[in-house]
């Protein structure tokens, strides 16, 4: 009797296929002696939408058809682009099941949805099909993807293997800020580029008329803090598994009218009917508020984006996702120093949760040391975090 086929199946947006996704391809096929290497391009990620200006899926499928020339034994699974609504896993899986009844499905992956697994939808269910693989860069990585392996394997029988592939850590987000500045080089392969030029694909950056309205209403130091936040918040979105579009414009926009003194706060609050109970703490902290009145009506942003510029300064009981990156991400850009900003990266790195703790922590202890009293709405904010914490939710 034959052994059955090894399959590994890689899917994502491929928006647009970068050297960081042909890398660890190439990594699973040798490590995993695979027969066969699946690219399937998505159509619309369950979890967050495309951001403006991406490629469409017949585009983002000859991308990957392209990156799939350089691979040994890989080719382009269109299932997903033939399907309408949200690319669910589950789907995906049973349906080439189907084709490959025999078969010996590896679905790889990079370490955020890895450690995300247990929230998919039916992540059960996929583990009775397929066998995970999932990249570990860098030895604390891995120490972390082995306590998420042995979390996965016994809570849902998941087998799963750590695939080691030290490569440089790219982002489609990252990637596609660099095309319309010509900076792409090593980041994508020469046939994708040329690709990418014939059809004009990423010329435009969403971001940029953000840019430009927070770099004509900031001072030059204010500026460079800001891009540090929105850069913080793209690689932390994309370490989690939240909108990467949704958390580098809230960043840009969330010091919008920082520059302005207390009176000009003042009339921006009637005028949007804003009402605050800072009390002492107002001129420090209201320009979250006016900000967050400025992006939302001047600019559309979603509600989302909006509360978490809001919440930037204060924190809130029941953060968002978006939210906690945000704040974070104000808080450790490259450009900040403090005593224990370094361990609040490392935090960052591994569980957000945490890092709100130790940092709300912080911001009460500063406040009161300088004999001030914190926001009640701060205070609230990490009662929360703990009590998250006790439960375990």
């Amino acid at each position: 009797m034959s052994e059955a086929e090894r399959i590994g199946l890689y899917g994502g947006t491929f928006n647009p296929p970068h050297m960081g996704h042909e890398r660890l391809a190439k990594a699973c096929l040798e490590a995993l002696e695979l027969d066969r290497l699946l690219l399937i391009p998505t159509a619309q990620p369950p979890h967050k939408q495309l951001p403006p200006g991406s490629a469409q899926g017949v585009q983002r499928a000859e991308m990957a058809r392209l990156m799939a020339r350089r691979i040994p034994k890989a080719q382009v699974c269109g299932l997903e682009l033939e399907r309408s609504g949200p690319s669910y896993t589950r789907d995906t899986v049973d349906r080439l099941r189907q084709i490959y009844p025999e078969a010996e499905f590896w679905l790889i992956m990079g370490a955020d949805m890895f450690l995300s697994f247990h929230k998919w939808r039916e992540p059960e269910q996929i583990a009775k099909q397929c066998r995970l693989a999932v990249a570990a860069r860098l030895p604390d990585s891995r120490r972390q993807l082995e306590r998420q392996a042995e979390f996965l394997r016994q809570e849902l029988g998941v087998c799963s293997r750590i695939v080691d592939c030290p490569v440089t850590v790219l982002s489609s987000t990252q990637v596609r800020s660099h095309i319309p500045r010509g900076r792409w080089k090593g980041e994508l392969a020469p046939e994708v580029a040329q690709y990418i030029q014939r059809q004009g694909l990423y010329q435009a950056d969403p971001l940029e008329p953000l840019r430009r309205e927070a770099k004509a209403r900031m001072s030059e130091k204010r500026y460079r803090h800001t891009l540090g936040v929105a850069e913080t918040a793209a690689r932390l979105a994309e370490r989690f598994g939240e909108d990467v579009y949704q958390a580098q414009t809230a960043a840009l926009l969330h010091d919008l009218t920082k520059a302005l003194d207390y009176e000009e706060q003042l009339k921006l609050c009637g005028q949007y009917g804003i009402i605050t109970d800072y009390g002492e703490n107002g001129k420090a902290l209201l320009h979250a508020d006016t900000a967050a009145a400025l992006a939302r009506r001047e600019f559309g942003v979603s509600e989302e984006a909006a509360q978490a510029i809001a919440y930037h300064t204060t924190g809130a009981p029941g953060m968002t996702q978006l939210d906690k990156i945000v704040y974070l991400a104000d808080c450790i850009e490259p450009g900040r120093e403090y005593p224990g900003v370094d361990k609040l990266r490392r935090l960052c790195k591994k569980d957000l949760d945490q890092a709100m703790i130790f940092s709300l922590r912080q911001s009460i202890e500063h406040i009161q040391s300088k004999g001030g009293r914190p926001y009640w709405r701060t205070q609230r904010a990490l009662e929360d975090f703990l009590a998250k914490k006790e439960t375990g939710s």
